[in-house]
């Protein structure tokens, strides 16, 4: 690979930049670099001069778009996802729109310490604060990071000028983790499945995470575990790196106790919502943002797409920027 050529041009992606960052790491005790330090660094030849310069160690702000004289947009990732799957939207934007993302707290040294999902706003509500209060920006959160994203504007409240919050197919808790979903299981079948989990346990990288864990879960949400354990099969033991299988499954169980404490507070932010046509259609349990804005200002279905799919859709990149021009007009 030649020093300037895009890491990610290359055919990377997600997954191969934590093998490369457990490599430096390796390689370079004292001064690891992020997920963050890479996406900010998309060459050999830049990463090495960052690397040399100790300009490394930023655990969650992705520059997107560094030019543009817009106001900024701020994207919010999803679970277990990064801000690469923004960069189709952003070339859509063009060279003037400037645009910061930030990492899924799930996939940096930060989710050791996370208790709730204000903790994690909190963070990125900080560095927006600090680069645009008094200023116009717009906010953009896909799946989860649309709760992030309104949170984080709840937080940030009169210091900057939201011309929106974008929620791009925002969903609620899984119904099957849903408070109060409690599943049917009869003393026999509990405790098989119990029997099954502590048997996983001990060949699993993972234990003392999963013991942490499976501490600070109620009973209902144990009982769901459980009844999901029974209608999955067998649970993966390939912990715990990131990518990992396992780690997947722990960060879903981890992020659903974060967001079953979490309750919205009603905060009157301009709202935009797009949809996928195809979640609309398996009936996917979106959040009514209505229930927390007076200004959610539109409502736009994306057909023929699927909740991964929608980031990536030209269909949706056209309608956010008109959404975007109209609102700055």
């Amino acid at each position: 690979m030649h020093p300037d050529q895009n890491f990610f041009e290359a055919g990377a992606h997600s997954l191969t930049a934590l093998r490369v960052l457990t490599a430096l790491g390796t390689a370079f005790p004292g001064r690891a670099p992020t997920i963050a330090d890479l996406f900010n660094n998309q060459t050999v030849a830049t990463l090495a001069a960052a690397l040399s310069a100790d300009a490394v160690g930023t655990p969650q702000v992705v520059h997107l778009s560094r030019t543009g004289t817009r106001p900024m947009l701020y994207c919010f990732p999803g679970l277990m996802v990064n801000t690469r799957e923004y960069a189709p939207l952003v070339r859509r934007l063009g060279p003037d729109q400037p645009v910061t993302g930030f990492v899924c707290y799930s996939l940096t040294e930060a989710r050791k310490s996370v208790v709730s999902v204000e903790d994690i706003a909190a963070r990125y509500a900080e560095t927006i604060r600090a680069e645009c209060a008094g200023r116009p920006c717009t906010l953009l959160g896909w799946s989860w990071g649309g709760v992030l994203a309104y949170e984080a504007a709840r937080m940030l409240g009169s210091d900057v000028d939201l011309t929106f919050v974008g929620m791009l197919d925002v969903c609620d808790i899984d119904v099957n983790f849903a408070v109060g979903a409690l599943p049917r299981l009869s003393p026999e079948a509990r405790s098989a499945r119990q029997a099954q989990v502590a048997l996983w346990l001990e060949r699993s990288p993972m234990r003392a995470d999963w013991e942490d864990l499976f501490r600070r879960m109620d009973e209902g949400l144990t009982a769901q575990f459980l009844a999901y354990v029974a209608a999955s099969g067998p649970l993966p033991a390939d912990g715990p790196g990131l990518g990992s299988k396992e780690f997947e499954l722990w960060t879903f169980v981890d992020n659903t106790l974060l967001y079953r404490g979490y309750r919205a507070a009603a905060f009157d932010v301009p709202i935009r919502v797009w949809l996928a046509g195809e979640s609309l259609a398996r009936g996917l349990n979106h959040v009514d943002w209505s229930r927390y804005s007076r200004h959610v200002l539109s409502r736009d279905v994306i057909p023929g797409v699927t909740h991964r799919e929608i980031v990536d859709s030209a269909d949706f990149h056209a309608s956010f920027a008109a959404r975007l021009d109209a609102g700055r007009a």
